[in-house]
């Protein structure tokens, strides 16, 4: 199977497209100057790094197979997407001839060059990375600014490395070849095969629905695996937008920070005063602020959306400011409020799901809509596998939802 960390070879991929297209070996070598020994030889080296057969030869001509097809789909979107980011390097249309020009002439060792600057923020990094000297790498570098013909690179503090423009194209190339890896996925039935899903999780998000959604998915046996990332907003959905993660599930921004990402809102969780069970809080028919100005707060951490909340609630209601206790770790939280009398801020998700917290509906949390769903890249297309996660997740958020509505009183 591809390495999921090798650059695909763009001689083969495009031997490859142009059988495909004339359904003639012959033919495709003849469309791309090539002989046809080698163009042959082109195909059966990617079809030994797939360990799948791509065509069904005969005296006819060649055909795609099943698998062929399935791989022919994920190398068009490649070509595509590939067109498409270095027509937004060149600043041309990417039905320009000069294009396509540009994309017969691009080889993986300009693209590896390329990823690894990006990657690493430095041509030393990335020499030092990949075991190469620094002129061996920037020679493919510096073509590939040649066949594109816009600058890529810049100095900084830690020498070379990419300029926006480049890092934008690094980024969008890297996207394309994630195609290829989708598609190499997809055709493996090999034992070994492993089809993956990366999934970032945001603070709050009730990681249940993801478990158990993982567990319906990978009840099916297999070397699969699903990989889940927790971290903060910004550095999740960069990751996303970059192509390091498959999909995030967590708060919604409305809109998502990049113009390549979509939002899938799928329930409303607002935010909610909470204490422990048996809290002096949970007495009272309706709290007021100063109830709540007798109990220490542990405040989420600055640069919190519930911390702000509760900066405001502080403002608003004359609480006490001071700050004794600060984190951004859910089960410090938890651990706190459960042995003590101290109250704070989380979502009424995590509240209802955890039998040792207790909500303090009033007086309410005034803040903006707070919907948790999914953001995904907007021309992702998700392999059989990571769609057989997505359906039994939007299951579970359904079945579970319904749950919670009719045990509200």
């Amino acid at each position: 199977m591809l390495d999921p960390q090798a650059i695909p070879s763009f001689r083969r991929l495009r031997a490859f497209q142009a059988a495909a297209k004339a359904n003639s070996l012959s033919a495709a070598a003849q469309a791309l100057r090539l002989s046809q020994p080698a163009l042959t030889h082109s195909i059966a080296q990617l079809e030994g790094e797939l360990g799948a057969r791509l065509f069904e030869r005969g005296p006819e001509g060649a055909f795609l197979n099943a698998g062929g097809s399935i791989f022919h789909k994920r190398s068009e979107r490649f070509f595509d997407q590939t067109r498409a980011a270095l027509a937004g390097a060149s600043g041309r249309s990417p039905d320009d001839p000069a294009i396509e020009a540009q994309v017969a002439k691009l080889a993986s060792a300009q693209v590896r060059s390329l990823l690894a600057i990006w990657r690493l923020g430095s041509f030393r990094a990335a020499a030092r990375k990949l075991g190469l000297a620094e002129p061996s790498l920037q020679r493919p570098a510096r073509d590939l600014e040649q066949i594109i013909g816009a600058q890529l690179y810049r100095r900084a503090a830690n020498g070379l490395t990419v300029n926006e423009a480049g890092a934008e194209l690094a980024r969008r190339l890297s996207l394309a070849i994630g195609e290829i890896h989708a598609g190499a996925e997809e055709i493996d039935a090999a034992p070994e095969a492993r089809a993956s899903l990366r999934i970032g999780v945001l603070a709050l998000a009730p990681r249940f629905l993801i478990t158990k959604a993982a567990d319906a998915t990978l009840a099916d046996g297999g070397a699969q695996r699903i990989e889940v990332i927790e971290g903060p907003y910004e550095r999740i959905a960069r990751d996303l937008n970059d192509g390091a993660l498959d999909l995030v599930f967590g708060a919604l921004r409305a809109p998502p920070p990049f113009a390549d990402l979509i939002e899938e809102p799928l329930f409303e969780d607002p935010y909610t005063i909470v204490c422990r069970r048996g809290h002096p809080l949970t007495a009272l028919t309706q709290a007021t602020p100063a109830d709540l100005a007798s109990f220490q707060w542990v405040h989420p951490s600055a640069g919190l959306p519930r911390r702000a909340a509760l900066d405001r609630l502080t403002e608003d209601w004359g609480l006490n400011a001071q700050v004794r206790f600060e984190t951004n770790c859910l089960a410090t939280i938890t651990s706190l409020l459960s042995e003590s009398d101290r109250i704070s801020i989380l979502s009424h998700w995590h509240v209802e799901l955890d039998d040792r917290l207790a909500r303090v509906d009033h007086p309410p949390i005034l803040h903006e809509p707070r919907n948790i769903g999914l953001t995904l890249r907007s021309n992702w297309l998700p392999t059989p596998f990571q769609d057989r996660f997505l359906n039994h997740f939007r299951a579970e958020v359904s079945a579970t939802t319904a749950l919670l509505r009719k045990a509200r009183p």
